[in-house]
């Protein structure tokens, strides 16, 4: 008896320190987000969710060109902003940090909407792109400062 509850407990402890990694590591506490490369993607907002675990936005890029605008936050990225060219054209998909300020902004961001998000990419695989930074279609920015996945300086 003793035996098939010490197998329980210890089955019990592998399965939550598995669950534990998994999200873990899918909320970006494992990620490494590359701050040397800050990447603007100035376009037309064509899907938005709002649900659990990410807000995520799927921005078509239409400008390769920065808007003539303070953007992000300069102090934590260690390269200069830019629009990659392999962007433009295209839709990304973006999370956004899993924190209230963003679900917020399911009342206030439509389909169609015009939108300037500065993102960082993940160095790690599926390298999906991260943003606690975004300008809305009125000019007003929606940021996050207390993110707990901070910027490296390169992907090496």
């Amino acid at each position: 008896m003793v035996e098939r509850i010490g197998r329980r407990l210890f089955g019990t402890v592998c399965g939550f320190l598995a669950l534990t990694e998994i999200v873990s590591a899918h909320h970006g506490v494992t990620g490494r987000y590359d701050a040397s490369e800050p990447i603007i993607l100035h376009g037309t907002v064509t899907a938005a969710t709002f649900s659990p675990p990410h807000p995520v936005f799927t921005v078509r890029v239409e400008a390769k060109e920065l808007p003539a605008m303070p953007l992000g936050r300069p102090e934590e990225y260690f390269g200069p902003l830019r629009t990659r060219a392999e962007d433009v054209g295209v839709e990304r998909d973006v999370e956004l940090s899993p924190v209230r300020l963003f679900y917020d902004l399911a009342d206030r961001l439509r389909v169609g909407d015009q939108v300037t998000i500065v993102a960082l990419r993940n160095c790690l695989s599926p390298h999906q792109l991260r943003s606690t930074w975004l300008r809305l279609p009125d000019g007003e920015v929606v940021s996050y400062t207390g993110d707990w996945a901070p910027g490296v300086d390169g992907c090496n």
